[in-house]
């Protein structure tokens, strides 16, 4: 009788499972919320990428006008991957600068993302010589 009871039990409690259960849980939530985070900020960055694609795009029909061209294009652009992107719009904006030969050019893309209002822009300056020169 002595030696059953000293003869030490193998196997786990109860206790010792559930422990083990809810470590595992919570490191498996704490895991799986990184995952998440990964993919939205991937998504996020997905969409940047377009919005700059876009805005560069317009820059580089721009450098194809004229000073004069360029002064007298209208405030929007379309772009078709502008459709990529969610309430997307582009706008131009033609700022005075140093002197009357020189312009302020910024190509702006805005679009939602999650609800949330986002905006890319490429700033330039433009002359009568061209795109960046002075």
């Amino acid at each position: 009788m002595m030696l059953k009871r000293k003869r030490k039990e193998e196997g786990f409690t109860l206790v010792e499972v559930l422990v083990t259960i809810v470590v595992v849980a919570v490191a498996l939530m704490a895991l799986l919320s990184v995952f998440i985070y990964g993919f939205n900020l991937l998504s996020r960055m997905k969409q940047t990428a377009i919005a700059t694609q876009c805005a560069q795009e317009e820059l580089e029909n721009i450098r194809n006008l004229t000073f004069d061209e360029i002064l007298a294009l209208g405030p929007s652009f379309t772009n078709d991957s502008l459709t990529l992107l969610e309430n997307s719009s582009g706008v131009r904006t033609i700022e005075d600068s140093v002197g009357a030969d020189i312009k302020k050019l910024t190509i702006s893309v805005f679009w939602t993302y999650r609800g949330q209002s986002m905006r890319k822009d490429i700033v330039t300056y433009i002359t009568r010589e061209g795109i960046n020169k002075k």
